[in-house]
């Protein structure tokens, strides 16, 4: 019987028994309270010492990620907690705040989705995002349901900023010019350029290397068609799940879950890990249909204390969880 498998964009979560952790992770829940300071005394919020331990039940990594956003100032106003999508190259506002804030209501404009493209709603707004400031920014307008925040922020929005996914510290940082950070407990992984978007270039399938990229927008990695047919001829006889994935405008995709062996991103090596493989527009959209990849979501990332995607450096930094 199959399920739904969502994106972080939306608040119901449904994430199935196929989708579980393999040895070692431990389950050990996480608290922090949202940051909104950008001027954090430290760069990296204040680890226990245990040290970070990755949760092992991924409902609880998707409750936890859905609480970390960025502030966001919109003509003024604010701040308000923004999720960030480096899988979306539109940002959106939730409707209910386009009408508190009495935003104008602008054309319909193409935006695209996991299922396809289909309009929306725009407006305009002035954006502060720690100490950049973007003044006529297009932002399109969903329920505030969809998005799972107050707004989103995409790539129109990152320029050559710096994010950083703070798990241990359940934050998110986007550090711009002398903010940019290294963090040098680091691992840093190089990255090319794609139409704005980093491409990893150090993650493999046993010996063979994938295009990847990093998804901040989705709770669950995500393999294309070509990935899958690969793990159909690795493993035949493996158990495959059908579900559907969800995105933030409410299109529907029909995927199917199975367990995915030998993959590593950077330093990480997982033995087995469960994947989804959907024909995404997504991978239509980034040109990645005919070679096997896979998009990393936050069930694989949150197996790091922190992963920081440097656009002015063209380069991904991971930091090693306590567990690893």
């Amino acid at each position: 019987m199959g399920h739904d498998l969502t994106t972080r964009r939306q608040v119901a979560t449904a994430i199935g028994a196929a989708l579980f952790l393999p040895a070692p992770f431990v389950s050990r829940a996480q608290t922090a309270a949202l940051d909104l300071r950008h001027d954090a005394p430290s760069r990296l919020a204040r680890r226990d010492a245990e040290g970070y331990v990755p949760p092992a039940d991924l409902k609880v990594v998707a409750d936890n990620y859905r609480r970390m956003t960025v502030p966001v100032r919109v003509n003024g106003a604010g701040p308000f907690g923004f999720v960030v999508d480096t899988g979306a190259n539109q940002s959106v506002i939730a409707k209910d705040l386009a009408d508190q804030l009495g935003l104008p209501q602008g054309p319909l404009a193409p935006l695209n989705g996991v299922a396809g493209i289909q309009n929306a709603p725009t407006t305009t707004a002035k954006l502060d995002i720690g100490r950049r400031i973007l003044t006529g920014q297009t932002l399109s307008v969903l329920p505030h349901l969809g998005i799972g925040g107050q707004g989103m922020l995409g790539l129109d929005t990152l320029g050559d900023s710096s994010l950083t996914l703070d798990f241990a510290g359940q934050n998110l940082r986007i550090d711009t010019g002398r903010e940019n950070w290294r963090d040098p407990d680091a691992v840093a992984v190089k990255a090319r350029r794609r139409d704005g978007q980093l491409t990893l270039v150090d993650v493999f399938l046993g010996e063979m290397p994938l295009t990847a990229f990093i998804d901040s927008g989705a709770e669950n990695t995500i393999g294309n068609m070509a990935l899958r047919q690969m793990a159909l001829t690795r493993n035949p006889a493996g158990s495959w799940t059908k579900t559907s994935i969800i995105s933030s405008t409410g299109q529907t995709i029909p995927a199917e879950i199975a367990d995915l062996r030998a993959l590593r991103v950077g330093n990480f090596r997982m033995s087995m890990w469960p994947v989804a493989f959907a024909d995404l527009h997504t991978f239509w959209m980034w040109n990645m249909v005919d070679k096997p990849a896979i998009l990393i979501g936050v069930d694989i990332l949150s197996r790091f204390d922190s992963v920081c995607l440097d656009f002015a450096r063209d380069e991904v930094r991971f930091r090693m969880a306590a567990s690893a």
